[in-house]
């Protein structure tokens, strides 16, 4: 990356650690405040689900207490005589009335929370000071008769009643029951009037800290515990689910989160009601954001502290590689060695052992490059001095060449012309590298010679591909083979015969040099094996240090017999390629002065 490239380590690496740690404690955070919060929301719709539904069973059972009451006031014997008419007399009519009313006024004031009472009748009596009145049957509400139609009594909903003796209008819920005549007419609807104030009180006392709505069948708020402001959204949603209540009888409770609020509601099972609490989620979620804030008071103290953690770290990891850089930028001003620390124990003691070495190195090296500059000048100067002698040989050559053609001695001329050609070749005006078509006519000449000296006992061939004399090769790499050849393969034969085949792979160039001596068996003589001596060492050494192992050089034994000498080299068509000879040479050293500064 970019960064590490371009910015200091030390930087890099207090910047990272200190954010790794900050980054950990945020995520700590942050995961223990989703984590708490979800389990006490968990925890408070379970145990509102459980509350609810047992305020919803005992909510039930005051209601029901209702419903008994009604049956009960229903049988009473002056209210069903006077329902009848039995007796025409007005005084007659006067004392049930009289007695139904004082009954009723009793179980008025006995039941709790029961309001009045309401009756409903075809021929009304006059009402009187007390919690019973009577009004026609026509004046009943419209919606009553749907609520009462096909059942016996019903829960009717809010209004608002007032007594005769009283001017004050009460809320009250009311709840309704038909009474028929034994031919199945109905004859009056005896309504209980409940106040909503002792509803609202009961369920103050069984849930002071809930807040608590409770919604009838048509979604109106009968009563509720708590001021708490309601969105929309969640209204909405209270008003489906009391809806649904009503219609799916095997539901009676459920719990949901609606925006920033948790909805939890309950079925009244002997009524059309439905109990709901609404809790903020604000009030869930305050032990988390406690917790979380104790956290973040941790986590800041811990920053702080991984803050200095860090600076000191960052300080102790990346002093010594300053100072390492330090010292490296005086280099060769003062020396390092002497310089770097001696007692890290560690991977810094390594590095500074490593660099010992690579500076114990780097000097011999420089004093190797020094010596052969120096080798390499004196050589010139030698080169300079003998520049002279190729001239004076090829010029003594000629004359002699000229003294034996003139006495006759055809002889010694050819080996004196074939000599010069050698000479020049070998010379090439002081250059290493020579074609493969120059180094095969110095082979050439040299086995003319050979066979002149043997007189006709040596025989040669020489097979080229063509396309390979192009190529280029170190000087004087196949005349060491061919004069082991003659000296070592060829030392008691008169019919000796010398093979030279050069070909080509796709990727080297190939040499043998064959002969039809004795071979390499036993009986050879040891010079035979000993593989020709400092002239082929020679060569070997310098092919590897032009090719490395891509030069290959075997001796093999031939079936037919005598000896087979392969040079196997890649491909060169540039006589540049081997000016990285110096290279190999300074390799060669910068390996020998490890091997001294190991020692």
């Amino acid at each position: 990356m970019e960064l590490f490239k371009k910015y200091k380590i030390q930087n890099i690496f207090f910047i990272s650690f200190f954010l790794f740690v900050t980054v950990l404690l945020v995520i700590i955070m942050y995961v223990t405040y989703q984590l708490s919060a979800r389990e006490n929301i968990a925890t408070t719709m379970t145990h509102q689900e459980e509350k609810l539904k047992l305020l919803g069973e005992d909510l039930s059972s005051e209601l029901t207490n209702y419903h008994e009451t009604s049956i009960g006031m229903s049988r009473q014997n002056a209210f069903q005589n006077l329902l009848r008419g039995a007796e025409d007399t007005p005084y007659e009519k006067r004392r049930l009335r009289s007695s139904m009313n004082l009954d009723f006024s009793n179980i008025t004031y006995s039941v709790p929370g029961l309001h009045s009472v309401s009756i409903y009748m075809k021929e009304p009596p006059v009402n009187g000071a007390h919690p019973v009145s009577y009004h026609p049957l026509s004046a009943m509400q419209d919606n009553w008769g749907k609520k009462l139609q096909n059942t016996s009594s019903a829960w009717l909903g809010e209004r608002k009643v007032q007594l005769s003796f009283n001017f004050e209008n009460e809320e009250v819920i009311s709840y309704g029951r038909n009474l028929y005549s034994a031919r199945g007419e109905l004859q009056a609807v005896l309504v209980l009037n409940i106040k909503i104030s002792y509803i609202q009180e009961w369920m103050q006392n069984r849930s002071e800290s809930s807040r608590l709505m409770l919604m009838d069948g048509e979604t109106s708020v009968l009563s509720r515990t708590t001021s708490l402001s309601i969105p929309d959204e969640t209204r909405d949603y209270m008003e489906e689910t009391a809806m649904r209540f009503q219609k799916e009888n095997g539901l009676t409770d459920t719990a949901a989160r609606q925006g920033n609020h948790l909805v939890v509601s309950a079925a009244v099972p002997s009524a059309d009601w439905t109990l709901i609490e609404v809790t903020p989620m604000e009030e869930l979620t305050e032990g988390s954001r406690e917790l979380t804030g104790w956290l973040a008071l941790i986590g800041g103290v811990s920053i702080i502290a991984a803050f200095f953690a860090t600076l000191y770290l960052t300080k102790r990891f990346t002093d010594p590689i300053l100072y390492l850089t330090k010292v490296l930028n005086q280099y060769p001003l003062r020396s390092i060695p002497a310089e770097l620390p001696d007692d890290y124990r560690n991977e810094f003691g390594q590095l500074f052992q490593g660099y010992r070495q690579l500076m114990y190195r780097s000097d011999m090296l420089y004093q190797s490059l020094i010596d052969k500059n120096k080798r390499q000048r004196k050589a010139e100067i030698r080169a300079l001095q003998a520049n002279i002698n190729p001239h004076f040989l090829y010029n003594t050559l000629d004359q002699l060449n000229w003294r034996a053609m003139e006495r006759g001695d055809d002889d010694m001329s050819r080996m004196m012309e074939l000599l010069g050609s050698m000479l020049r070749i070998g010379l090439s005006k002081g250059e290493s590298i020579i074609s493969v078509e120059q180094e095969i006519d110095y082979v050439h000449h040299y086995l003319e010679l050979q066979k002149i000296k043997m007189e006709d006992a040596l025989s040669y061939e020489v097979i080229v591909d063509a396309p390979v004399k192009a190529y280029f090769i170190p000087k004087l790499t196949l005349q060491p083979f061919v004069e082991n050849a003659v000296i070592h393969g060829l030392p008691d034969t008169k019919d000796g015969v010398i093979k030279l085949v050069v070909s080509q792979t796709p990727e080297s160039i190939v040499f043998e040099i064959l002969d039809n001596g004795p071979g390499l068996s036993e009986d050879a003589p040891s010079s035979t094996i000993n593989a020709g001596g400092y002239g082929i060492r020679n060569v070997k050494e310098r092919l590897r240090l032009y090719f490395g192992e891509k030069a290959v050089v075997s001796l093999q034994e031939q079936k037919e017999g005598g000896t087979a000498a392969v040079i196997s080299i890649p491909k060169i068509q540039e006589a540049s390629f081997f000016e990285q000879s110096d290279e190999h040479y300074l390799e060669m050293e910068r390996k020998r002065s490890a091997k001294c500064g190991r020692s």
